[in-house]
């Protein structure tokens, strides 16, 4: 079991903590991620990059801030986390989708820093399915996908154009991919409306060259406790692991697959803040192909 790199030393390889704002570029490639901050975000407990100098998060601008950004024509997009507050067996903490769907978003604004928000995220989705593992939180469908609207609602009555419905949690796909048409109708033809996991963007030729088991996302193995190794391995409860699949994650799996995730998704935005059409299926990845996650059909 390959888990002690990930837990030996605090965390984050590449990515130790810095002072806020700090960065350092990852060996072997050309990405520079920010820093893991000297604190957690205070009021989710998710892990930002606690940049002050490029804040992209919506909470963090003052009313004035975010009214300049619009009004000088710099911000032109906006990224709405979506995940859940679920089980994720018995050694990965409840956080995991919403902690990994806003640090996809922050990473993906920050490369196009000025140009894209993230809104608060959508900590709670549709997980019923999991509800007799008691600690799990869910709601209704459409409970969930009327919160999910009225977020991208609210962007786009403040000016933004282009939303992109960043998911982190498979059971939201259904419930928002059958609402996606009827929502693009209530916002309007001016407004470019996404949906798109994150994992979606990834290249199956990677994901059968990292993945032991040719299968991603899964739910809490190999691709989900291998990142976490990166993000915050301090919240892999290595000793708590039951499934084999879990057993062979790594730190090393998990840099592997964070980067092309975060240039995935800036690129999505990017290509919607240039009109281009965006329309990536939901897709689960399961021996070295790719399978519609509604139709079940391959892609």
């Amino acid at each position: 079991m390959n888990l002690s790199s990930g837990l030996a030393d605090g965390g984050y390889g590449p990515y130790r903590c810095q002072p806020s704002g700090a960065g350092r570029r990852r060996q072997g490639g050309d990405a520079t991620f920010p820093q893991k901050p000297k604190g957690l975000d205070p009021a989710m407990n998710l892990v930002t990059s606690g940049d002050r100098e490029r804040r992209v998060f919506v909470g963090d601008l003052s009313r004035k801030e975010f009214r300049q950004r619009l009004e000088a024509g710099t911000l032109e997009a906006a990224i709405v986390p979506t995940a859940a507050t679920e089980q994720h067996n018995e050694h990965l903490e409840m956080i995991h989708d919403s902690l990994h769907a806003t640090w996809m978003a922050e990473q993906a604004a920050l490369r196009l820093y000025p140009r894209a928000v993230v809104t608060s995220p959508v900590c709670v989705g549709v997980s019923e399915h999991w509800m007799a593992h008691r600690g799990t939180l869910t709601v209704r469908p459409e409970i969930f996908c009327e919160y999910v609207f009225d977020i991208c609602h609210s962007m786009t009555r403040a000016g933004v154009r282009n939303v992109l419905i960043l998911n982190g949690h498979g059971g939201n796909v259904k419930p928002l991919m059958r609402r996606l048409d009827e929502y693009r109708d209530r916002l309007g033809a001016e407004v470019n409306l996404r949906f798109q996991s994150y994992w979606d963007v990834y290249d199956p030729a990677l994901v059968s060259a990292t993945m032991d088991h040719q299968r991603l996302p899964g739910h809490a193995d190999e691709f989900e406790t291998s990142t976490m190794l990166v993000l915050a391995p301090e919240r892999v409860h290595a000793g708590d692991i039951e499934d084999e699949a879990s057993k062979v994650a790594s730190r090393e799996k998990g840099e592997k697959l964070l980067e092309p995730a975060v240039a995935g998704v800036a690129r999505v935005v990017e290509r919607m803040i240039a009109g281009e059409e965006v329309d990536q299926p939901p897709v689960t990845f399961r021996g070295g192909g790719r399978t519609h996650m509604i139709t079940n059909e391959p892609v």
